[in-house]
């Protein structure tokens, strides 16, 4: 995804890393604030702390790739609400610490999911439409999703309603990002995916299946069963991409 020249200018600042962790920070603190304070858990703090963790992390690797291949990039409408599913990602890891409900509601984390992974099809579309699409909305576009499918892996197999298998498919994106930002560091050949008429719909099956395991929608029997059915496409998936870009297929 490359960077347009009428980039959105409605807001005049950068998107370094220190504007997105603000700008991210806000939002999580109250929500976290309120969240704790209602549900009387310590668990639910120290969940929204590794929640917070792992957005961070997914924010920090966008802001360095993008940064890397486009230089510092305008802050945008669209890349602010990336940040913001960012914000939504923290708080559903309130899930891991005290239950799905967080001691709130049975909808909880379903919620939060569906706030930090629904956002994707949002925060495209804006930067689409103000003709502001960046190298860095779209790495911390990538980089969202799969911190979201990780921490909604994690709190599902946490709460029994996921096979402990599934954390494998919450780990995919994280490590096959990780991994190719190893190989351009040390100046391997790294090639660009190529279109795949399945990514895009066993992404779509993951988010959805990962969002039943945290919803009160189906049976915990019937969850498992499609986690683990899952969990075979999304790792061959993943192997072929890498295959691609490590310049072996």
């Amino acid at each position: 995804m490359a960077s347009t020249e009428h980039a959105d200018t409605a807001i005049r600042l950068d998107a370094g890393w220190r504007h997105l962790t603000v700008l991210w920070a806000i939002p999580t603190v109250v929500g976290a604030t309120a969240v704790t304070a209602r549900s009387g858990s310590r668990g639910a703090l120290v969940g929204v702390i590794a929640g917070g963790i792992v957005a961070l992390a997914a924010i920090r690797a966008a802001v360095v790739d993008a940064e890397a291949r486009a230089g510092l990039e305008p802050l945008t409408a669209a890349t602010a609400l990336t940040v913001a599913r960012a914000s939504a990602l923290a708080l559903l890891g309130a899930s891991l610490g005290a239950g799905l409900s967080a001691g709130l509601h049975p909808w909880f984390a379903g919620a939060m999911f569906a706030v930090a992974a629904g956002g994707d099809a949002v925060d495209g579309a804006v930067a689409r439409a103000r003709d502001a699409v960046t190298m860095l909305g779209g790495s911390l576009d990538a980089e969202v999703d799969g911190a979201t499918v990780l921490i909604g892996a994690t709190v599902a197999v946490a709460a029994g309603t996921a096979v402990s298998a599934f954390l494998a498919v919450g780990l995919a994106r994280p490590l096959f990002s990780w991994a190719r930002r190893r190989r351009r560091r040390r100046g391997l050949p790294t090639h660009d995916l190529r279109p795949s008429r399945l990514r895009r719909p066993i992404g779509a099956v993951t988010m959805v299946v990962t969002w039943l395991a945290v919803s009160p929608v189906i049976g915990t029997d019937t969850s498992r069963l499609l986690t683990a059915a899952l969990a075979i496409p999304v790792a061959a998936s993943f192997a072929r991409d890498w295959l691609v870009v490590s310049g072996r297929l």
